[in-house]
């Protein structure tokens, strides 16, 4: 009986010693996968700055040709009506591109300026994608 209780605690401590370095090596290869992460949304917010550099040139642009046209429209420069209402249109679609341009730079700001954030969603959901597995692995079912 003693050697029975002997080789039964013998094999559990062996048991918890394999599942402590097996949660070791995972948890191990989930840092390394969440540093990766990391290095690479780091990678692409550097891509982002250039982006948001043009559109600002091209938010620059827009301003100078919306200027242009209200000093001719404002000038008198207009023979008729009908092209006097053709550039209040064209103001009208410049406001509306320029206001969609300051939308996609406050964006683009917002992701170069808070990457953490992005990290942390992407980091939450490789781990919902883990479970998921493992859930699936261990022939489990998740009612929603």
């Amino acid at each position: 009986m003693a050697k029975t209780l002997k080789d039964l605690v013998l094999a559990l401590i062996n048991a918890t010693l394999i599942l402590v370095a097996l949660c070791l090596f995972l948890g191990w290869k989930l840092t390394t996968t969440a540093q990766s992460l990391m290095s690479d949304f780091s990678q692409k917010v550097q891509i982002v700055a250039p982006l948001r550099e043009e559109v600002q040139g091209v938010r620059s642009e827009l301003a100078a040709l919306r200027t242009e046209l209200a000093t001719i429209q404002v000038n008198g420069g207009l023979a008729d009506t009908a092209t006097a209402q053709r550039v209040s249109q064209t103001l009208d679609r410049l406001s509306q591109i320029e206001d969609t341009l300051q939308a996609a730079q406050s964006r683009i700001v917002a992701v170069a300026e808070t990457p953490d954030a992005f990290i942390s969603t992407a980091i939450e959901k490789t781990a919902d994608t883990v479970a998921d597995r493992i859930i699936t692995i261990k022939g489990c079912s998740v009612e929603g």
